[in-house]
C-alpha cells in the first residue's frame, strides 16, 4: 500500500510541473498553489484511498517548479516528498520515491500535463491532469501496476486553497 500511496504522491507532484513549462514565456502556469484532494469525490481502484493528500506547487525559475506534497494514508501512516522538475520531455531524476528514477513530463497546453514515471528507463505508471477553465479544480487520471503486478488506477479531483 505505502508503494500505491507514494505512486499516487510522486506521480501527481511531478507531472503538474509541465503547466509551468508550457506557460514560462506567458502567464504563470495554474497549476502553482496548494491543492487538497477531495477524498470523497475521488475514486481509487486497485489501491485503498488515502485520508488526506496536498500538493503545494511553486515557481522554482527558469521553468521549473518545485513540489511539496503531504499525505496521509488509510493506516495512518503520515508521508512527504519533495522536488524540483521541469517539463521538457527529458527524463528527469526523481528523488524521494523508491519506485521510480526519473519522470518524463509533457504539457499539451497551460492548463494539461502529461507525466511517465520510469524505473530504469521503463514506464511504471502514467498520469494525465487539467486544471479547470477557472482555475479552481484539477482533475486527474493515473495509472500503473505496483511491486506485486496488481494494476490501479485512480481518479482524482484536487481543488486549489
Amino acid at each position: 500500500m505505502v508503494r500505491k500511496i507514494s505512486s499516487m504522491v510522486a506521480g501527481v507532484t511531478l507531472l503538474l510541473v509541465g503547466g509551468l513549462a508550457f506557460a514560462a514565456d506567458t502567464a504563470p502556469s495554474p497549476f502553482i498553489g496548494t491543492w487538497v484532494l477531495n477524498v470523497s469525490k475521488s475514486k481509487f481502484e486497485g489501491a485503498p484511498a488515502v485520508k488526506s493528500y496536498s500538493i503545494t506547487i511553486s515557481d522554482a525559475g527558469g521553468g521549473k517548479l518545485h513540489n511539496v506534497a503531504q499525505w496521509v494514508e488509510g493506516s495512518g501512516a503520515k508521508g512527504q516528498s519533495e522536488y524540483t522538475a521541469s517539463a521538457d520531455g527529458k527524463p528527469t531524476p526523481v528523488t524521494g520515491y523508491a519506485n521510480a528514477d526519473a519522470v518524463v513530463v509533457r504539457s499539451k497546453d497551460p492548463r494539461s500535463t502529461h507525466m511517465s514515471m520510469l524505473k530504469g528507463g521503463k514506464e511504471v505508471e502514467w498520469g494525465r491532469y487539467k486544471v479547470s477553465a477557472d482555475g479552481k479544480t484539477m482533475h486527474g487520471t493515473e495509472g500503473g501496476t505496483d511491486e506485486t503486478g496488481t494494476k490501479y488506477k485512480w481518479t482524482e479531483f484536487f481543488e486549489k486553497q
